[in-house]
């Protein structure tokens, strides 16, 4: 069993608007390679940016000339040219949003990628520390923020910056006056929805971070369904999700009601706009001042509707553009945790001896409390090393260290006298195959499960694996036999068949050294039998390590250590420490008096 691990924690970011603007920065870095569909977005958008502030315009020259002086086949000619105009904006819309799509999905992929590799090369210790449901919140929920923001942000920030400035010098152009009572308006809106932008950002991060937490929730529900049930425990799950989901919604509904306060304000600006120009115009005309018509109210009201109109598609982008500068963070946050790296010097092992020390090992998952203390143990190539002891004792613990899965705070762990920091962890892990207490069985068929440690082995050498497994039997008498697709988990194989496969899968590798976490779980004595069998033809020839629960699977061992609290407590071959009758002997006795 593994020992007491730190407690998992999410940790809370701190947002500043610092933070915002090298966020940005990244992801501007990420869209490099579309870079040159940007600037056909842009292209497109400024030909539809054009073609709306002209055919606005003819509308309103239509209205003064056309209309009032009943050319009626002038007329349906220009009407039929900006019917024409309108179709070609119509089809440049089209193709940018196309555009635009294909940009944030090519996007979105390559940061996804990037959050994974970097997950896969993460050190155990960050998942001792992180919670898988926070990390799969990232890994999607997050992304996908990212990935709307862009659909929907640089089409609308392309329109809405080009259409502002289009339609602001067109009305500038048109009427003076009337662009100044417009500039007013937007200078208010703007002015507040900065201010409800800085109140907002700390409540979409507070947002994310709860749906992390509600996403864990989640995750161990449907992971320990089982135990759930068994223990009656579904009041109380229940009651745990209703009150994480309680703090999320809690959280939801500040962020989004505190950013919805924009819109109904900048409503209101407008309006008050509209209402002004109209008067202003209509005063104009009555007082017969100035050179503004009823086709030049007409036109400025539209124009001012296609600038008021990007400005408030930009307002309401504030609750996405946060929301997606909160995840981009929290995924960059991802890409940039520190990977498990070798030694600069470290080299590539290709053979060992099998020969393995540890010398004077000490080690502590954290600064709390030392789980090792003082590990000496020497195993010569090929010998059999068992490790014995109550749970949490710190035996799987020493065997992770021998994989180098965790930094040392003292000691080494030699390999061939040679410190395994040194050696390039891909190359130590060929040379450590490791069956687990719980076998973990991928949704692959079988045969890609066994040759999981060896990509390259062919099916013979699978099928044979699973013949000195003892697992070849169970396989064939399956449906689809080694190419039957597991679940989840495996959980329509039996824990028996589970282990088979786990041991199939240690004889494709064939590594020099071998490490053997029994299971705890009750199995039938026939599965048990041809487990014990397939144990003992696959530590043939090598060194190998066993985790011992059921002590009569270990009698032969050359050394068997016995582990108590991270300290050795006895050491020798069965028949010695029988005959010192200490600890280990109390061990034997009570199982074989069970």
């Amino acid at each position: 069993m593994q020992m007491n691990r730190p407690r998992r924690n999410i940790h809370r970011e701190k947002v500043s608007v610092g933070d915002w603007k090298a966020t940005i920065k990244r992801l501007w870095h990420y869209l490099a390679n579309s870079r040159k569909f940007l600037v056909i977005v842009f292209l497109l958008t400024v030909i539809t940016t054009v073609v709306t502030i002209v055919g606005t315009r003819i509308n309103g020259i239509v209205i003064d000339r056309y209309i009032s002086h009943h050319q009626l086949h002038t007329l349906l000619l220009v009407c039929g040219i900006m019917a024409i105009v309108y179709v070609i904006a119509s089809v440049a819309v089209y193709f940018q949003n196309s555009l635009m799509i294909s940009v944030a999905q090519s996007t979105s992929a390559a940061i996804r990628q990037d959050v994974f590799k970097n997950l896969q090369h993460q050190p155990m210790r960050y998942f001792d520390t992180h919670d898988n449901g926070d990390v799969m919140s990232r890994l999607t929920n997050d992304v996908d923020n990212i990935n709307s923001a862009l659909m929907q942000t640089f089409v609308q920030l392309f329109t809405g910056i080009i259409s502002i400035i289009g339609m602001g010098a067109a009305m500038l152009w048109l009427s003076p006056v009337l662009f100044a009572i417009t500039l007013l308006a937007t200078v208010a809106t703007y002015l507040f929805s900065r201010g409800v932008a800085r109140l907002t950002q700390k409540a979409f991060m507070t947002q994310q971070v709860a749906l992390g937490s509600l996403n864990t929730q989640i995750e161990e529900s449907v992971s320990g369904k089982q135990v759930v049930q068994l223990f009656n425990h579904l009041d109380a799950t229940q009651a745990h999700f209703d009150e994480t989901n309680r703090r999320y919604t809690h959280a939801a509904f500040i962020a989004q009601a505190l950013s919805s306060i924009i819109g109904p304000f900048n409503n209101m600006t407008n309006n008050v706009a509209y209402v002004l120009i109209t008067a202003v115009g209509a005063a104009s005309i009555l007082g017969h001042v100035g050179s503004i018509t009823v086709g030049v109210i007409f036109t400025f009201l539209i124009y001012l509707r296609n600038f008021t109109g990007p400005i408030n598609n930009l307002l309401d982008l504030i609750n996405t553009l946060q929301l997606s500068l909160v995840s981009a963070q929290r995924v960059f946050e991802l890409i940039d945790a520190p990977r498990e790296s070798d030694l600069p010097d470290a080299v590539a092992v290709t053979h060992t001896d099998g020969a393995v020390a540890f010398d004077h090992v000490s080690f502590a998952y954290d600064d709390t409390r030392t789980i090792l203390h003082d590990i000496d143990l020497q195993a010569k190539p090929g010998a059999v090393v068992a490790l014995v002891g109550p749970t949490g004792a710190g035996k799987t613990t020493i065997m992770n260290l021998l994989t180098n899965l965790y930094p040392l705070q003292q000691g080494r762990v030699l390999l061939d006298d040679r410190d395994v920091t040194t050696i390039k962890r891909a190359n130590l892990r060929h040379l450590i195959t490791v069956v687990q207490q719980e076998s973990y069985l991928f949704t692959l068929s079988i045969r890609e499960n066994i040759r999981l440690g060896r990509p390259e082995a062919t099916d013979a050498e699978v099928e044979q694996a699973a013949i000195e497994a003892n697992a070849h039997t169970f396989i064939t008498q399956l449906p689809n036999g080694y190419d039957t697709m597991l679940s989840e988990n495996a959980s329509a194989l039996s824990i028996g068949q589970r282990q088979l496969l786990s041991i199939a899968r240690a004889f494709v590798t064939q590594a020099p050294i071998l490490v053997l976490d029994e299971a705890t779980a009750a199995i039938d004595s026939n599965t048990e039998a041809l487990i014990q069998a397939a144990m003992s033809k696959l530590m043939q020839g090598k060194t190998s390590f066993v985790i011992a629960h059921r002590l009569s699977t270990i009698q032969a061992a050359d050394l068997i250590l016995v582990i108590d609290q991270g300290h050795v407590i006895e050491r020798g071959t069965h028949e010695s420490l029988l005959a010192q009758n200490g600890f280990y002997a109390q061990l034997y006795n009570a199982q074989f008096d069970a």
